[in-house]
């Protein structure tokens, strides 16, 4: 099958690639890499069943320590909350008197100001782990599981991110990123206290949650909180990209692609949703509805709303589980997608990938939804869990089928 891409979308100069071509852009994910992702893959999985976690088993299969969680955090301050109610119901035991409309008045602002608060909350949940033996400290960011946290995706408009003139933010995005950040932030400066240029910070996170790790670990170097040195790539899994100028930004940070590292199931949809090609009639749309769109350089130019940003690497599960991917070789496999040649090839590249299948072709298709459609079986966070386990026992089998043949060709050596 042959595709056709624009290369950069800017002058109209194309790009072919059939599953040959993109090939020679492929290169296995080394084991020792692929191990640790599986790591993070795991902690990405269990940050949905926060309160399921078991400490002990962290520490004993993964060497972890679990030092806090968003759960802990929210009930720390309902309790805090209820607390100051009851002080107003406690009139007689305080030993004085105010006057029915001032008491109602001081609830009113306080429930008011709780109201606020949990407007403003984030509903994306987080654990914190630690890892000794590197001196790091793992921050992991729930994607969505309610319509809540979903309902930040419609707020897609761009904004500045962080005050850079030319750098725009998905909106909804950037906002659930100020209140993680908020929360988070004195866990990074009690570790930074603890350790001090021995600290390591790790930002993960799957889907909405991976957008979400990669805005807050940039948040941290562009207010000087920490040092580049100090943050290890960020590793997203199933992560739509939410930045357009985003690479201006790593210049100006001086990092390159390898801070970001997007991990993609082949059919995952929601990782192309803002960086396919939308179609001219959608584009006058989308236009018509929000105003900001009109000067938005990545959609003006490009035809996306929000530009890929790091290294790719694409996950290709068993084909029972899920048909191969028309630019990949057939069978389960774990690639990262070379950039390093011409510019304009890596971004063709990237667009081919990105946009097949194309998510509007995705989503015509009746088998895509459901608990069993291809929309959630190619972006569950346990699919990817168990895709990396899956490279990883396809490996482990062909050492071992290995090892035999070595075997048994050194016996019939030596009876010779």
């Amino acid at each position: 099958m042959l595709m056709t891409f624009k290369d950069d979308g800017r002058d109209g100069s194309e790009a072919k690639y059939d599953r040959e071509s993109f090939s020679k852009l492929l290169f296995q994910v080394p084991i020792s890499e692929m191990k640790f992702l599986s790591k993070l893959a795991f902690l990405c999985n269990i940050a949905y069943v926060i309160p399921k976690i078991e400490g002990i088993y962290l520490r004993r299969y993964y060497g972890l320590y679990l030092i806090a969680s968003s759960l802990e955090t929210k009930a720390e301050a309902t309790s805090s909350t209820k607390a100051k109610l009851g002080e107003f119901g406690s009139e007689k035991a305080m030993g004085f008197e105010r006057k029915h409309h001032r008491i109602h008045s001081s609830k009113d602002q306080l429930l008011s100001m709780a109201a606020h608060q949990s407007f403003h909350s984030s509903p994306f949940e987080w654990i914190i782990c630690d890892d000794p033996i590197r001196h790091t400290r793992i921050f992991v960011i729930q994607g969505p599981d309610s319509l809540t946290s979903w309902w930040r995706v419609l707020f897609f408009h761009p904004t500045k991110f962080e005050g850079k003139l030319d750098v725009f933010v998905h909106k909804g995005m950037y906002e659930a990123a100020k209140v993680i950040y908020e929360k988070v932030i004195p866990h990074v400066v009690d570790f930074l206290q603890t350790h001090g240029e021995h600290a390591r910070f790790q930002f993960t996170g799957h889907s909405l949650g991976g957008s979400i790790a990669v805005l807050v670990s940039l948040m941290l170097l562009i207010r000087n909180v920490v040092r580049c040195s100090m943050v290890e790539p960020v590793v997203t899994f199933g992560s739509p990209f939410v930045l357009c100028g985003g690479r201006k930004l790593l210049d100006e940070l001086t990092l390159d692609d390898a801070q970001i590292y997007n991990v993609i199931m082949h059919g995952d949809i929601v990782p192309r949703g803002f960086s396919c090609n939308i179609p001219g009639f959608l584009i006058s749309i989308l236009k018509l509805f929000k105003r900001s769109l009109h000067s938005h350089p990545c959609l003006n130019q490009n035809k996306f709303m929000y530009s890929p940003l790091g290294k790719l690497l694409i996950l290709q599960p068993n084909a029972k589980s899920s048909p191969g991917h028309p630019l990949l070789p057939p069978g389960t496999a774990f690639y990262a997608l070379d950039t390093t040649g011409c510019k304009d090839t890596s971004n063709a590249a990237i667009n081919g990938f990105l946009n097949s299948p194309h998510p509007l072709q995705t989503l015509f298709d009746p088998k895509a939804y459901g608990d069993d459609g291809t929309v959630s079986l190619n972006h569950d966070s346990s699919s990817y869990l168990k895709a990396i386990k899956g490279v990883l026992r396809l490996h482990k089998r062909k050492e071992k089928l290995v090892m035999a043949i070595v075997c048994v060709t050194i016996s019939e050596f030596m009876a010779a």
